[in-house]
């Protein structure tokens, strides 16, 4: 697979126009029957209405369901520790990667049963390297790997650093996530607690919402989903996920399902939803928290959730039936399953329907054909604020702090999600119509630059330890 960073991507005229006349032609398809059946429209909106409804609703439902405390076993060393590889890849990743390493030094467990792999890229252009090899000099847990190979992307160079991983455990990581000095004893236990358990999934909790805008509303964005849906998930016996940012697993995961799939864009839904079929458990604990950069620029932002995008799409094409239909699952399982992936789908008909809601402005009927839709039209426009201040209040509980920044982000998120439309339109294109090639392109980090400076960027101090 091809690998890109967010500066290389260049913007082209060219394929603006191309996206914007198959958005037009598309419209022209869904709209067209309208011209002869106004009631058509009616139909669509119910639909859209529906969609929306699904979507805004587990996510405040999720919320609900997530005030269950994590019942999260005591770790139990008479049992005798598993050693633990942490595994991060690292490609042009200075600005970041002291906080990391930093982390790394200081979470609470035995040095002698803990190894953390630096895998950095060769053709990083700044203080990477040197950093990874610092670090292996300093100090004995760390191994600096550097992997000099064309292509890959984040499944290739961690599969790469797995070769050099000893540990009965894998702890793999981001190079912009900072470990909270018990997530790896916390994690530790789910694995001495259940022999079915394979994978542990923790929370990753953004400190960077006062970046930019574009950070603000992704860092609330990724607190309603490591919060509230994941949680839930485990909660309610759904299907359990983990983000690529920072998940545990056992050794022998890479052994029976072999490695992570490099053709696919999320390669973590991927491996999940194997871990799934293999009969494994997959459980999910927010008290587990490692600390993430969210992106802050456009392009940065733009790049990374378009990648999430596309990936959803190839696992829903993979997915959609086969979990769904396997019945060696539990049926809330099969269930969730089903929602997730074709909700995997779901935002392609919104951003292609949302200008239905302008269309009563020209004199159709935009109604819809649903029960109390007026009332459910209003929930929908409180849904997303009212799902981010149940995580805040589960945070307060907890002992998690948030800036206050991200308490006026909630009322501002549906122009957030209704620009990232944007980026669902683009992504059918290039999977489904242009098919173009896939291309990982890196995110961009808040201060990186092409020189060799490896000063650490100061976390804000918006958590409690």
């Amino acid at each position: 697979m091809q690998v890109e960073t967010a500066e290389e991507q260049q913007f082209d005229w060219q394929a603006v126009l191309r996206y914007l006349f198959g958005t037009v032609f598309v419209m022209g398809l869904v709209y067209a029957p309208a011209i002869w059946y106004p009631s058509y429209v009616r139909v669509l909106t119910s639909i859209l209405l529906v969609v929306l409804v699904g979507l805004t609703g587990r996510a405040v439902v999720s919320a609900i369901f997530s005030f269950a405390d994590p019942d999260t076993p005591e770790l139990a060393p008479t049992k005798g520790l598993p050693s633990v590889s942490v595994v991060i890849p690292a490609y042009n990743e200075a600005a970041v990667l002291p906080e990391t390493i930093s982390a790394c030094r200081a979470v609470e467990y035995p040095a002698e049963k803990l190894e953390v792999i630096l895998c950095y890229e060769a053709d990083s252009v700044d203080a990477t390297a040197e950093l990874c090899e610092d670090a292996a000099a300093d100090d004995d847990r760390f191994v600096a790997v550097e992997r000099d190979e064309p292509g890959g992307g984040k499944a290739k160079a961690t599969n790469y650093a797995l070769e050099y991983a000893t540990g009965d455990l894998i702890a793999s990581i981001d190079a912009d996530h900072q470990f909270k000095p018990d997530a790896i004893k916390k994690a530790v236990a789910w694995f001495q607690d259940d022999e079915n358990v394979w994978c542990v999934k923790g929370r990753c909790f953004g400190h960077n919402p006062r970046d930019s805008l574009f950070a603000l509303h992704a860092t609330v964005e990724r607190h309603i989903a490591e919060r509230a849906d994941l949680f839930a998930r485990d909660v309610w016996d759904g299907f359990t996920i983990f983000g690529g940012g920072q998940a545990f697993f056992r050794a022998a995961v890479f052994d029976e399902l072999g490695e992570f799939d490099e053709e696919i864009l999320v390669e973590d839904i991927d491996m999940s939803s194997k871990i799934h079929e293999h009969g494994k458990k997959l459980r999910v604990d927010p008290s587990i928290i490692t600390y993430e950069e969210n992106p802050s620029t456009l392009q940065s932002w733009w790049s990374q959730r378009k990648r999430w995008a596309r990936g959803w799409m190839q696992c829903a094409q993979k997915y959609l039936v086969r979990l769904p239909t396997n019945r060696s699952l539990s049926l809330p399982t099969r269930i969730d399953s089903l929602f997730t992936f074709a909700y995997a789908l779901a935002p392609v008909y919104v951003a292609f329907t949302f200008p239905l809601l302008l269309l009563g402005y020209v004199g159709f009927d935009t109604s819809t054909y649903i029960p109390y839709s007026n009332t459910l039209w209003t929930l929908l426009a409180i849904s997303p604020a009212l799902a981010a201040f149940t995580v805040y209040l589960q945070d307060y509980r907890s002992g998690e702090t948030h800036d206050i920044v991200e308490y006026i982000a909630p009322f501002t998120l549906w122009v957030y999600l209704a620009f990232q439309s944007a980026v669902y339109i683009v992504s059918f294109f290039d999977e489904y119509v242009f098919d173009r090639p896939s291309i990982y392109v890196t995110t961009a980090r808040v201060d990186s630059s092409a020189d060799t400076d490896s000063t650490p960027r100061d976390v804000p101090e918006t958590h409690s330890d």
